[in-house]
Order: C-alpha cells, then structure tokens, then sequence
C-alpha cells in the first residue's frame, strides 16, 4: 500500500524532530527555506559563565493590568457564548465588589465594554437570586456603591449606563427597606443617571411624577404654602437636553419648570445663553443673557466666559462692551474680575501692558478685601485666552507678568505651559514645564491630557527623543496612570520601527484592557495601517500582526482578511496562510473564516503557486461544516490548483460547477480554458466546453474567447487557434486587438510556433502587432521570448 506519509513528513522523522502543528516564530519564518542542518552547525555551544552562574534569567513579559474583578465578568460572557457552566455565584459578587471599589476608589468611570459585562454579570446575579444563598447575591450596599460608579460618564456611548441606572434602581426598590429619605435620592440619582447618558425626556417624566406626588401630598397634609421647587432637577434636565442639542425640549422643559415654580435663574442663564452661544445665534444669545431674573444677581463667571469667547467669535465687541461694563457696575468678585481682564485682553485689544494697569487698579479699589486680589487663576486664564487666540509668545507674557506681581505658577500654569509649547513645535520648553510640574501637587489627573500630547509629539518628532519618552512613560507608570489610546498608538509605532517588540508588548499589556472598544479600535487600525504599508519590512509587519492577534483579539474577519491579502502580495504565502490558520482556530464563531476568506485564500496561494498550502487549505475547507461551496469558490479552486501545476485536479471542479444550480460563470469559462492548456491533452476539454457553449448559443465574451484561443495554443495546435481567431472575428464580431495576439503567442510552446504566430499576424493584423510589439519582450531560460503583457489579477 502506498504510504500517506509527504516527505516533510519523513525529513521531520530522520531528523529526530516531533511533528507539531505551530504557529511559525519570526526565525522559522526568515528561514524557512534554509536546510535544517545549517542550523545545527551554527548552533552556538553551551557555555558556563565565571564561578559556574549562569547568565541573567530570561526576561518575564508583564501580564495584563486588568481591572480587579473584571476577569471574571468576561469568563461569564465567554462561559455564556460557548454554553458552558458560569462561575460560581460567590465569586461572581466577589468580583462585583472588587471591580466597583476600585472604580470608586480612583474615581475612574466605567467604559461601554466594561459596563456591557457588568450588565450580562448583573442579569445572571438577579436571575439566580433565588437559587443562591446570601453569598451568591448582591446586598443593597453593593448597588448603590455601583449606582454611585456609574454615575462618572466615560467619554464613550452612555447607553448601557442608563440601562444600568434603571435596573439598580428597580433592584434597590425590591430588595431595600422602604425608607423616605433614600427613596428621594435614588429618585434623584436615576435623574441624574439619566439626565447624563441622553435620556433626559425620561429624567423629566419622574420629575414631573415627583413633583405630581408632592403636591397630593401637600393636598392631604392640608397645607396651603407650597413647598420649595426641585431647582436642581430641573436644572439638570435642562443641561441634560443643552448636552443632547434638543432645542424644541430645552425650550418646553423651561416653561414646564416656570409652570412648577423654578424661575429663570444665574444657573438656568448659564444653560440658556450656553446653549446659544454655542450655535453663535446672536439674536437668541442675546434674549436669553438680558431675559430679567425675578432675583437678579451677579452671572456666573462660567456665564461671562462664554460670552466672552462668543462676542470674539462673532465680532460682536461692542455688545461685549456694554455687558462687561455692566458687570462693573454690580460689585463684581474675584471670577468676574478674571473674566473682565480676559475681555479687556482678548475683545478690546488691551496689551499685556494694559491689562497690568487694570491689574493694579483693581488692587488698589480693594484693598480691605483681599479675596479680590489677582492671583494664579487670574494669570491661568489669561493664558488659556491666548492660547485660544493661538498665540503662544501672549501666553508666555503673561507668565512673566505674574512673576512680576509676584504671583508664581501653580500645576495648573505648567500643565497650560506644556500644551502651548508642544502646539507651538518647541519641545524643548515642553520639557522645562514638565520637569517644573513634577515639583507640584496635581490634583484629578488634570495634568494627563497635556502629558500625553507631549509624548505624542515627542514619537512624530525628526529627533530621537527615546531616552526622554521612556522617562516620562516609566514616571506615570510609578503614578500609576494610564495613558490615552492615541498615545499607546504613536508609542507602538516607535517600538516597532526601532524593533523593541518586548517593549511593546509589555505597553500594550498594561494599558489596552482599559480602554473603550472604539479606543481599541483605534489601536487596531493603527497597526494594521502599520502592516498594510510597503514601506514596513515584513518581518515587522508579522511583528506587528502576532502582537495585535494576541493582545487585541477583536480584530474582524474582514481587517484579518485584508492583512492576509497584503501578505500574499508581500509573496509571503506562509505568514499569509498562518492568518488564516488563526482564523480557522479561532475560539469564537464570528472570528473564524467565512466563505469569501477561503476564496481570497486560494486566490492569493494561486498567485504564488505554493501546492504545500493549497493542500493545507483545503484541508481546511473539507472540515469546515460552516461553509457550503459555491462557483466562486470552486473558480478559486481551479485557480490555485492550475497555477499550482495540477490541472487534472483543477478540472475536477468543473465538473462538481456543471452539477450545481449556479451552475458556470464567465469567469468559470475563462478559469476552465486556463486549466484546459496546462493540461495535457486538454484541447479535447477545451473543445467540449465550447461546442456546448455555442450548442446552447451562449453569448461569447472576447475574454473568454481569448481563453478558448490560449487553450489550443497551449496544446501547440497553431493552425487551429490561428483559424479559430478568424471564426471569432467573422462570426462572433471580436475585434482581434493586441491583448488576443499577444495571449495567442504567449499561450503556444516553442519559439518556432511564436514565429508562425508573429508572421501570421504581421501579414494579417498589422496595426493590432504593432500595438503589442510596444510592450516589449522577455527571453525566458528555456530559449523562447514572451510579451509583457500586464499581469491579469486573479479573480473568481
């Protein structure tokens, strides 16, 4: 019997080798094609170091840096997908507590992703409520820590957080003793919750059921002084739709919040004239900013800011003028002097000269109180005013001229100063304010956004900053801070052009479980931007693939298929068919390989001719119950397996395509006439096909005539391709044009053929020559020459 056994087999056997199914490393991939016995004469010799120690230990990669807890709750989500047994419920609470006080702790909100396993973990705790004891259920303490949680907004989609302020609150309604005092606050968290995450119709349907109770209970209680309005509430709801940018309920909820008592107030001015301002409607800003107020006072300091940067926007300097006067004129404080020294600088034009006279008049006319005296809020917003205007050296100015009052910076002077300086390209200076903001307490992480953007600057830059990033990368991982998903993706680019892929790894361990799916999602398309670039080497482009398949495991079927392909195009028929191997292995149905990645698998094995992966797919494919085969995927067989050189397999699927209900495409005819000339003796198929073809008076395209032609001439039968393409000129109407001729002549064996065919066509049709003699030719190693003619991409 005829043993099964390939030679790699055999090789792997003599060697002494285990025969093990892999991912290949980087070394096999770089050397694949090396004899296996250069690797053992280039094999280095053990050696024994001084006093008989031994080298340093291998380095130990860092393991992910995942939110306490957390872990679990995706354990349940893959124990649910896959219907296995869940986790215990005690230790499902356990990590529910783990998980919330840790994001109470530092005060961290929760991102979509963590929050849709919280929800799956919460549904699975409640649904098991009653089968557990008290160890495996959720007391009320464990939900309000939650409800207090999921009241930070992430800068993410808020949806799953409302879903979540609604079933704690229900849960906490069921489980918890009835009490008035916390039956209000739940009420006015669920507001809140709701107000913040886009559901503010909802937020104001309880707060008109609240305020409906109330009066039934003022009616029964027989009292005739109404109590005080929910101010707060309604205010909420207010911003709440300013945030969701829905005018027409901004506007009914106000006269709804009238009808009930709250009057137009500093606060709702702010909502208001905000509102407007944002969409610079001058005339609206206007209305709202002078609307009277039943108790008139000062506006807000945030109010006037606004204002401020509005009137600029919209030139409207002299209406400025006439409010700021106003604001003068009402015994302003500290803030609303902040504000009115921005104005005189960024409306009125007032230098930094000044704007110091102003400074010194104001400290004069309030010498008896010194909560009015310009202090480093003063001189910050005077900086963020001129880095709003974009004018870097107006920023600096300014912190000169608080070192001349004597008023020193603070973190917050520093953080503004290192932002400006990295806008303005000088990454020197960003480094001073750095290093002069390590001396201060920073506090709510303010400084972290301006840190990043230097990092990010610092990787894009011409010069070689390495030393300086890696400084400030290992300072906030002493701090314990994480960092943006922007600058996680400019750090991995500069591991990977420098080739420090343990560095990058570990980067990425440590911070990617803690971003939001669209910030992976970022990362992801940095990298495959990175692999999909020619100018990246491929062994980097693997590096890149293997870490992110590893780490970011979301990758899609489409984004793994993209990345396959570029691999073929790299010739690189290996890594690109390890990807799909990945693929095919993969744990999760919607990562695995679907009908049109097989096809885009064996288009690309047919472009580089490689039968050991062909088989290896196709393998694949057999196993594969998922997938039911169609024309284009038997086309795509018939492609690999005809530039794999075994066209009698190729044609084995024509016939399983002629016993289909598809049946044959255009692009199956021109497939079939490829495989018909390698084939020996497949003029007899390529005759058979085409008399059933014009039997059945198929219309005939000049690409698949051209395929019929080249089918006979790869059989050497000059005399009957040369006569065929008179037939297909004067009966089927194909003009004969260079790209026929030029497949003719290439199609034939022989260079004595290609000299017929060259005679014939000169003495026949001359111009059509003449037009492909401008391609040029090739002489090939047999002897003969081939025309350049442009390499047709293989389809299906």
């Amino acid at each position: 019997m005829r043993s099964q056994l390939t030679r790699s087999v055999f090789r792997r056997l003599l060697s002494n080798e285990g025969f093990t199914f892999r991912c290949q490393s980087q070394t096999f991939l770089l050397q694949r094609h090396r004899h296996h016995a250069s690797n053992l004469l280039l094999r280095s010799s053990p050696r024994r170091t001084l006093f008989g120690f031994s080298r340093k230990p291998p380095r130990k990669p860092k393991d992910p840096d995942l939110v306490p807890g957390f872990s679990k709750m995706v354990d349940l989500g893959v124990m649910n997908n896959i219907h296995a047994r869940p986790p215990p419920a005690p230790e499902l609470v356990t990590a529910w507590r783990a998980f919330f006080e840790y994001k109470n702790t530092r005060k961290e909100p929760i991102n979509n992703l963590q929050a849709k396993y919280i929800l799956r973990l919460f549904k699975h705790l409640q649904g098991i409520r009653e089968q557990v004891d008290e160890e495996g259920r959720l007391t009320a303490e464990d939900l309000r820590k939650a409800r207090f949680a999921f009241l930070r907004m992430p800068n993410d989609k808020k949806d799953l957080h409302s879903t979540m302020a609604r079933e704690i609150h229900n849960a906490l309604n069921s489980i918890a003793d009835p009490d008035a005092d916390a039956s209000i606050l739940a009420r006015k968290q669920l507001i809140r919750a709701l107000a913040l995450t886009g559901d503010s119709l909802e937020a104001r349907d309880l707060v008109m059921e609240s305020e409906a109770e109330r009066q039934a209970e003022t009616k029964a209680e027989g009292q005739t002084k109404p109590r005080l309005p929910r101010v707060k509430e309604w205010n909420m709801i207010l911003e709440g739709f300013m945030r969701e940018d829905n005018e027409e309920e901004l506007l009914r909820t106000f006269e709804m919040a009238e009808q009930h008592g709250v009057f137009y107030n500093r606060e709702s001015q702010r909502i208001m004239t905000g509102f407007y301002a944002s969409k610079d409607d001058v005339k609206a800003t206007k209305e709202w900013y002078t609307k009277p107020m039943p108790n008139p006072g000062v506006p807000l300091p945030s109010t006037m800011s606004t204002l401020l940067r509005f009137c600029i926007r919209n030139r409207e300097i002299e209406w400025s003028r006439t409010i700021f006067r106003g604001l003068l004129e009402m015994n302003p404080k500290k803030g609303d002097w902040d504000v009115v020294l921005q104005w005189a600088a960024g409306a009125m034009g007032k230098g930094v000269e000044d704007v110091e006279r102003m400074i010194q008049v104001m400290i004069r006319h309030n010498q008896d109180n010194e909560s009015v005296t310009p202090d480093i809020d003063t001189i910050n917003g005077l900086v963020d005013l001129a880095m709003s205007l974009q004018d870097p050296y107006l920023a600096e100015r300014y912190i000169a001229l608080g070192l001349k009052l004597g008023i020193h910076p603070d973190a917050r002077t520093f953080i503004l100063q290192m932002s400006y300086r990295v806008d303005a390209g000088d990454l020197t200076g960003a480094q001073a304010a750095y290093d002069a903001l390590q001396s201060e307490e920073v506090l709510n992480n303010e400084d972290l956004p301006a840190i990043n953007k230097y990092i990010r600057a610092l990787c894009v830059s011409k010069m070689n900053y390495y030393d300086r990033i890696t400084s400030i990368t290992s300072d906030l991982e002493e701090r314990k801070k994480k960092l943006e998903a922007d600058t996680v993706s400019a750090l991995s680019m500069m591991y990977l052009q420098r080739d420090e892929i343990n560095e990058l790894s570990d980067l990425l361990q440590t911070q990617v479980y803690h971003y939001t799916a669209a910030e992976r999602q970022r990362l992801i398309d940095a990298f495959i931007s990175f692999c999909l670039d020619r100018n990246t080497n491929t062994v980097r482009a693997w590096e890149a693939y293997s870490i992110m398949r590893t780490i970011l495991d979301e990758l899609s079927v489409p984004e793994r298929t993209s990345l396959m392909n570029e691999f073929f195009a790299r010739g690189r028929c290996d890594m690109a068919c390890h990807v799909f191997g990945h693929m095919r292995q993969h744990p999760l149905p919607d990562r695995r390989p679907v009908l049109d990645t097989y096809i885009q698998c064996f288009l690309g094995i047919a472009s580089l001719g490689d039968s050991e992966y062909l088989d290896m797919v196709h393998n694949m494919l057999k196993m594969d119950s998922t997938v039911e085969p169609n024309t284009k995927l038997y086309n795509s067989l018939i492609l690999a397996y005809t530039e794999c050189e075994d066209a009698d397999r190729a044609l084995q699927f024509w016939e399983d395509i002629t016993n289909s209900t598809e049946g044959p495409s255009y692009t199956t005819l021109e497939i079939v006439f490829r495989a018909c000339g390698r084939k020996p003796f497949g003029d007899k198929i390529a005759r058979s096909i085409w008399n059933k073809m014009r039997g059945m008076e198929i219309e005939v395209t000049k690409e698949v005539f051209a395929a019929y032609v080249a089918a006979l001439a790869g059989q050497g039968k000059f005399e009957e391709a040369r006569d065929m393409v008179g037939v297909g000129e004067k009966e089927l109407g194909i003009k004969v044009d260079w790209n026929l001729l030029g497949t003719f002549y290439n199609a034939l064996p022989g260079q004595n053929r290609k000299d017929l065919v060259e005679k014939w066509a000169k003495e026949t049709y001359l111009v059509a020559w003449a037009e492909l003699e401008k391609l040029g030719q090739t002489e090939q190693k047999e002897g003969h020459r081939l025309f350049n003619m442009p390499k047709r991409e293989m389809k299906a």
